[in-house]
């Protein structure tokens, strides 16, 4: 088999790890663990990358030496150092994977030399180190079905030790046990359980050295099965909690933090056991995630532990019998987190934010990022939550916080925060919330209230709601679309905020395209609606502003024709100029104004039709044309129907050859369909602009058609390509023999082939 390594890599590693002299490995480790506050320049992260691949040769080739010469520098280096750094090789090599490949006297011989080590090391720090080489060597020894049992007697002793040092050592040993070596000890220490459960109990509650304290949470919870019998884990967990609220009140957090993970750890591993004392320790975390006089970090923590409840199937039964005052505290604590995660400047977290992505993480000493967690934490939260209790609680619970103490509150904050709540359950329970009582009515006339909010992040939030394609938002327009159109229309008229003017713009946008065309034009203000977004799109403070309110108008003129027409002396020279605009999409929409204004064939249209030509003319020979591709179809497509229904104004068989030279348009695919539709029309009462004299396009005319025909539906309705298929069979019995042949010889190849089956003849 071929090496991995080098054999010169490998002859040097044997050569360090054979050697008496420590100072290669103790050079080796300064380059593996230099000091973290100092800023690693480029040599010395390439002398780390070559002490890791060497590391990493010794494991592969010589993994006997490896264990035994970082096992001797941890228990006989005089140096705390050097011994601290052995033994987080030896974790980083993991010893599970070297100890089998050692020889059993080998084996021995270092067993015999860390129970002496252990009872000598006067550092608590190699300590706490060696303590994950013990626990992984032991699980690894026991998994073989081997024993070790002076080590085992060692640790039971050390639990009721006076010396500190070694009582914290047994435990976090027995916290870093693998789980399937617990199960091991488990079945074989039922004598021991007196001894450690009595030491367990005095741990946990004895405040005076946190960490034995926090080090006895991992010890219980890795040996719980020891202690299956109700009695015995009733005074463990009871001892756990009143640890939990001692750290909590007495060390910093961080010892609170680790003590409480390994409880969340508990109720994750063990929830049949825990299930009797569940709705307590719900109540418990409450206590914790409400206290004011902890940290954020700290409350939610806390929320973690309901949070893994939350994801238990044993959980269940409990969850759905908490009263609904405790429901309304569950909420109210991700609520918070809301809260928090919102900043004054736009660029905190939160639903309806301004701030881009690369913004809002460019904080001073990472503010930013902290405040995407804190958002991050109370959007998790509330989706388990919603999750757990389901429709009805969820809606009941919401329906009290958004009435009571959200919409209406005196903080912006808050309201903020109430919004983003009526997101999250609109996503779950969209149908629930449209079948509730009076639901959908409070909420909609909260949320038109919130559009003329007094704080912009509050309105932006309001708008960008009814932009969420879910039940709930669409049930709302639906029936209430004549008091959105009003908030709507109100809002682009007065908002002072550009980026909320567009957000409102974007979601009365949202509202055209989902709802039926007619309900536009039931909406009486129309000409109100039509001289706001003319305003918008001669204001052109932003591209974005002018592209919604230019596709919002499109729209208008379509549901609103009739009305529309005296506004096109205003709006076409509007969407002339839009024709040359740098962003490719404003002369998309600006092209497809024109065609669609060009539909309504109004009086009021052909005043312009020399100046769009020639804008249109220019937008279509664009030497970026492939960056403007569908804008040069749309333009096309507006060509197309100004010779439809203008012909009286233009020069028709200059103009319409001219268009059909750019069928069939493929980058615009709601554009080719109606062109494609539209020449099947013009062939189809023998338009003689399209035809030419002597049918001298009819060439062009059926490589278009066959081109459609050949891209299936992609490029036309399949009432078109039906119309398509029967125009060639007619032309194949209509055109003469000598003159069809002349067509196909004008055609490709390919284009031949799909001509033939609609020829009798051939």
């Amino acid at each position: 088999m071929e090496s991995e390594f080098p054999l010169e890599l490998q002859s040097e590693t044997f050569k360090i790890l054979s050697s008496n002299d420590d100072k290669a490995m103790e050079t080796l480790f300064s380059h593996l663990y230099p000091n973290p506050t100092q800023h690693q320049n480029h040599e010395q992260q390439q002398n780390r990358s070559k002490s890791l691949t060497f590391l990493q040769c010794c494991k592969h080739h010589h993994p006997d030496l490896l264990m035994i010469k970082l096992f001797f520098l941890l228990t006989s280096s005089p140096e705390i150092p050097t011994r601290t750094n052995a033994a987080r090789a030896l974790v980083f090599v993991k010893p599970s994977h070297l100890w089998p490949k050692l020889r059993p006297q080998a084996q021995a011989r270092l067993q015999a030399h860390f129970l002496k080590f252990i009872t000598e090391e006067k550092s608590v720090h190699v300590l706490r180190l060696a303590s994950l080489v013990l626990a992984e060597t032991i699980s690894v020894i026991y998994q073989n079905h081997q024993h070790w049992q002076e080590i085992l007697e060692f640790l039971f002793s050390s639990v009721n030790s006076t010396e500190e040092k070694l009582r914290e050592f047994s435990f976090l040993v027995f916290a870093s046990l693998s789980n399937d070596c617990c199960l091991i000890l488990s079945k074989s220490l039922h004598d021991r359980v007196k001894v450690l459960h009595s030491s367990f109990i005095g741990s946990l509650a004895d405040s005076r050295n946190p960490n034995v304290q926090v080090a006895s949470f991992g010890a219980v919870v890795s040996l719980i099965r020891l202690f299956s019998d109700p009695s015995l884990f009733h005074e463990l967990l009871r001892a756990m909690m009143v640890g939990v609220f001692s750290l909590l009140q007495g060390y910093e957090r961080s010892y609170f933090k680790s003590a409480f993970a390994e409880l969340v750890k508990l109720v994750s591993a063990e929830p049949l056991l825990v299930k009797p004392y569940m709705s307590d320790m719900v109540l418990d975390a409450l206590q914790i995630a409400e206290n004011s006089g902890v940290s954020d970090e700290t409350h939610r923590l806390a929320f973690e532990l309901v949070l893994a409840m939350t994801e238990l199937k044993e959980c269940e039964q409990m969850l759905m019998s908490l009263p609904h005052e405790t429901l309304v505290r569950l909420f109210i604590i991700p609520m918070k987190s809301l809260v928090l995660s919102v900043k004054e400047d736009g660029n905190g977290a939160g639903f309806g934010d301004c701030g881009s992505e690369e913004e809002k993480r460019k904080g001073v000493d990472g503010e930013n990022e902290k405040v995407d967690d804190v958002y991050e934490f109370g959007i998790k939260c509330l989706k388990k939550l919603c999750v757990a209790f389901g429709g009805d609680k969820v809606l009941a619970v919401a329906h009290e916080l958004l009435t009571k103490y959200y919409l209406d509150s005196a903080d912006w904050k808050m309201r903020h925060a109430g919004i983003t709540l009526l997101t999250v359950i609109s996503k779950e329970f969209s149908d629930e919330m449209v079948l509730m009582d009076n639901f959908l009515g409070e909420m909609v006339t909260k949320t038109l209230k919130l559009f003329q909010d007094s704080h912009v992040q509050v309105r932006l939030a309001a708008f960008t709601l009814m932009e969420m394609p879910i039940n709930f938002v669409q049930a709302a327009q639906l029936l209430y679309h004549h008091r959105f159109m009003h908030a709507f229309s109100i809002a682009l008229g007065s908002d002072e905020d550009n980026k909320v003017k567009e957000q409102a713009a974007s979601a009365m946008l949202f509202f055209l395209k989902n709802t039926l065309p007619d309900s536009l034009a039931l909406y009486e203000y129309a000409d109100i609606l039509m001289k706001k977004l003319l305003s918008m799109i001669q204001d052109k403070r932003s591209a974005k502003q002018r592209r919604i309110a230019l596709l919002t108008f499109n729209i208008v003129v379509q549901r609103c024709n009739q009305v529309a027409h005296k506004y096109f002396a205003i709006y076409l020279p509007n969407l002339v100029e839009a024709c040359s605009d740098k962003d490719s999409e404003i002369k998309e929409e600006a092209a497809r104004g024109i065609r669609i204004c060009a539909e309504f064939g109004t009086p009021t249209f052909k005043p312009f039709i020399n100046m769009i030509l020639s804008e249109l003319n220019i937008l279509i020979k664009d030497p970026n044309r492939s960056e403007n591709a569908k804008a040069c179809d749309i333009a096309v497509s507006a060509i197309g129907r100004i010779c439809e229904f203008h012909r009286d104004c233009i020069d028709g068989s200059m103009f319409i050859p001219a268009w059909l030279s750019f069928l069939p348009l493929k980058e615009d695919l709601v554009e080719a369909k109606i062109m494609h539709e539209q020449l099947c029309s013009m062939v189809a009462r023998l338009d003689r602009d399209l035809l030419g004299a002597g049918n001298q396009n009819l060439v062009k005319i059926i490589a278009v058609l066959l081109e459609v025909i050949e891209k299936g539906d992609k490029l036309a309705t399949a009432q078109t390509i039906n119309q398509m298929n029967n125009l060639l069979r007619q032309f194949g019995k209509t055109i003469p023999p000598s003159a069809f042949e002349k067509i196909l010889m004008s055609l490709s190849a390919q284009q031949r082939e799909l001509l033939l089956p609609f020829v009798s003849s051939f």
